[in-house]
């Protein structure tokens, strides 16, 4: 159980370390679709591992076993952990559950606080034009998204802009993109260490608008030129923040120097090393939490057979050689000569 747990602590690091470089060395559409369910799945063995050596400590409280019908006494005698790490990891676990929870609520009424500001205004995926002097566009998530930009970025971008600008916010309602940032602060939120993963795939969420938007008006450096300006007059210019916006996917979102400098480079290919690389610190995560799952079941199980009472078991009450149940009694004791009877 032990190696188990180190093993998964490993990949956890490791993953923590490299996830944000092998997300800007991908292509953005793989880096999303592989790097969130990734971090998920690695966050989730985290938590379990944690819950799993929390168990061997909590499994030696009295209730408990008595509940699980198991021996306390043999879970404690067995169990490789220390009392002290066990309810560290504990508290660990709680902590983790309570803070996923909340940022996942707060995050999801967020999310249909963004979708419901604007259903009263257009059709699903129509564009919106706010009146507001503050320059902003943002796309609401969900299929039935709209896409909302005030009057004074409008005012700012020359129709080429305007056209790259509303493919960019298209490509965040056509591939649901609020929701990969809501896994992946969800994420972040389960395990701190995968907090740089979760600012990475911002970032990349904007880069695969980028990309799309550059596909779709064929000018990358139009779609640079339009991202720079967006950014500039929204950060510039703050008469006050727009009423409609309660969240949503914004085309000044990420590092935008970084933004424009990919598209001013050619379309990233893909790249079948940090895929390989990936692939095998999640085979590497899932086996050891099968492991430790496994490891702890027997633990348990093994408890549980020398909590039984002895006439299940086979063995004596009383401890000694194996008991053995007789379906008849015992022969009557012959006398042999010169001795009596008793």
């Amino acid at each position: 159980m032990t190696g188990a747990a180190i093993v998964v602590a490993l990949v956890t690091l490791v993953f923590a370390g490299v996830g944000p470089h092998l997300a800007h060395r991908l292509p953005p559409a793989v880096a999303i679709r592989v790097l969130v369910p990734a971090s998920l799945a690695i966050a989730a063995c985290g938590i379990w591992v944690l819950a799993a050596v929390a168990f061997t400590w909590a499994a030696q409280l009295p209730a408990v076993s008595r509940y699980g019908h198991w021996s306390a006494e043999q879970v404690r005698v067995a169990t490789p952990f220390p009392t002290t790490l066990a309810i560290g990891c504990a508290l660990l676990t709680l902590l983790a559950v309570g803070r996923t929870v909340t940022v996942g609520t707060l995050r999801l009424r967020s999310l249909l606080a963004a979708r419901g500001s604007c259903r009263r205004l257009g059709s699903p995926g129509s564009l919106v034009v706010i009146d507001h002097d503050q320059p902003d566009a943002f796309a609401t998530p969900g299929p039935s998204g709209r896409i909302v930009i005030t009057t004074g970025l409008l005012r700012a971008l020359t129709p080429d802009q305007r056209r790259a600008l509303l493919a960019h916010e298209a490509s965040h309602i056509a591939h649901q993109h609020a929701w990969w940032l809501f896994g992946s602060a969800v994420t972040s939120a389960a395990n701190p260490l995968l907090a740089p993963m979760s600012r990475a795939v911002a970032h990349v969420v904007e880069r695969w608008a980028d990309e799309d938007a550059a596909r779709e008006v064929t000018d990358r450096k139009l779609v640079a030129l339009t991202i720079a300006r967006a950014a500039l007059l929204t950060r510039t210019t703050d008469p006050g923040p727009v009423p409609e916006r309660a969240a949503g996917a914004g085309a000044t979102a990420g590092d935008i120097p970084k933004r424009v400098q990919a598209l001013l480079a050619p379309p990233p290919r893909p790249r079948v090393g940090p895929l390989a690389m990936l692939a095998l610190l999640l085979a590497a995560g899932l086996v050891a939490t099968g492991t430790m799952q496994t490891r702890s079941d027997t633990l348990l199980d093994n408890a549980s057979t020398t909590a039984l009472p002895a006439q299940f078991t086979g063995h004596p009450a009383t401890g000694g050689a194996l008991g053995r149940r007789c379906d008849h009694p015992p022969a009557p004791h012959r006398a042999r000569a010169g001795h009596p009877n008793p």
